[in-house]
């Protein structure tokens, strides 16, 4: 299920919605390749992050480990809050990267059927063999 922006800056701090931010509908269109591949291992380490942080408050939650670290606010629904968040953001950008290889394979189909169709053009008008006193 998705999620509204306002619920997403409600779960995430100021940096983590500048990230985030820039995968939502029009800004994403005006990243490059390499941004989007950038984007996509930050998000990534985000979300494992996020990730690691909801097994352990599970864990804490059913009794079988102690706590660590700096106690976090709320239970165990806020970091897997976080964690759809940052894994929704990857899917966007992963469906982008996607789209943009399609563009790309079809521009190189199209140039390629191209090249073919001019040859099979010039295969047909054949050069004319000049008359000879035979």
């Amino acid at each position: 299920m998705s999620m509204s922006a306002k619920r997403e800056r409600a779960l995430l701090n100021s940096d983590e919605i500048a990230v985030l931010r820039s995968t939502h509908h029009p800004d994403i269109y005006d990243l490059s390749r390499r941004e989007l591949a950038d984007l996509q291992a930050r998000l990534r380490d985000m979300r494992d992050k996020a990730r690691t942080l909801t097994r352990q408050k599970q864990r804490e939650a059913r009794g079988k480990s102690e706590a660590r670290g700096k106690s976090f606010p709320g239970g165990v629904e806020q970091p897997q809050r976080r964690k759809q968040v940052f894994a929704a953001a990857l899917k966007r950008v992963k469906k982008e990267l996607n789209r943009l290889n399609k563009l790309e394979a079809k521009a190189h189909h199209i140039e390629a059927a191209h090249k073919a169709l001019a040859q099979r053009r010039a295969s047909n008008f054949a050069p004319a063999i000049p008359a000879s006193r035979t």
